[in-house]
């Protein structure tokens, strides 16, 4: 069980998916993650293809990271630093876990 717990999400372009793997595997103290494929909907149109503006929507993914805020934190600053102008975005909710036997 990780003390004060919470998730963290990213959403970024799928581009991104395999660098932000690879940081996260070695940022994190806990690897567990999830990766998820999502369409977004927003009011940029940059980077879009055609038929993803007529559709209005981009191809994402979000990852989702269980771990604390100190970690949370070093990832949020290690982004912010070496993937500048990605578009990444993050929120992070806190958690109550525990286990069923």
């Amino acid at each position: 069980m990780i003390p004060n717990a919470l998730m963290l999400s990213l959403i970024a372009r799928q581009s991104l998916e395999g660098e932000l793997v690879d940081q996260l595997s070695e940022l994190a103290d806990y690897p567990l993650f999830l990766v998820s494929n999502v369409r977004g909907h927003n009011d940029t149109h940059h980077g879009l293809s055609v038929a993803e503006q007529v559709e209005g929507t981009a191809p994402l993914i979000r990852l989702s990271l269980f771990t604390d805020e100190p970690t949370a934190n070093r990832i949020i600053d290690h982004l912010r630093a070496n993937f500048r102008n990605a578009g990444i975005r993050w929120w992070r909710i806190p958690l109550a876990t525990g286990m069923i036997d």
